[in-house]
């Protein structure tokens, strides 16, 4: 994961989500938090669909969506080791 959130921090995107796609996705989706609590504390704007969402979702939900994207990120991961362990 590292490495991944490094070459998304260099800018490198494709490379992040090749590297490790479950730290890259979560990169994109601090990347948007951080856009969205940007404009919540400085120009005080109100996200009124984020409220509503994780009502309507729940946490518990969103907790296990977190759980199945690290969970395929890292099978991905071990699969392309796995595969370029075994062509030598």
């Amino acid at each position: 994961m590292t490495a991944s959130v490094l070459a998304f921090g260099r800018g490198e995107i494709v490379k992040a989500f090749y590297n490790q796609p479950a730290a890259a996705l979560f990169c994109c989706a601090l990347v948007v938090i951080a856009f969205l609590a940007f404009l919540m504390a400085i120009f005080g704007v109100y996200i009124a669909f984020l409220n509503r969402f994780f009502t309507k979702v729940g946490i518990k939900n969103i907790i296990y969506a977190v759980l199945a994207v690290i969970t395929a990120g890292w099978a991905v991961t071990l699969t392309r080791a796995l595969l370029a362990n075994s062509r030598g």
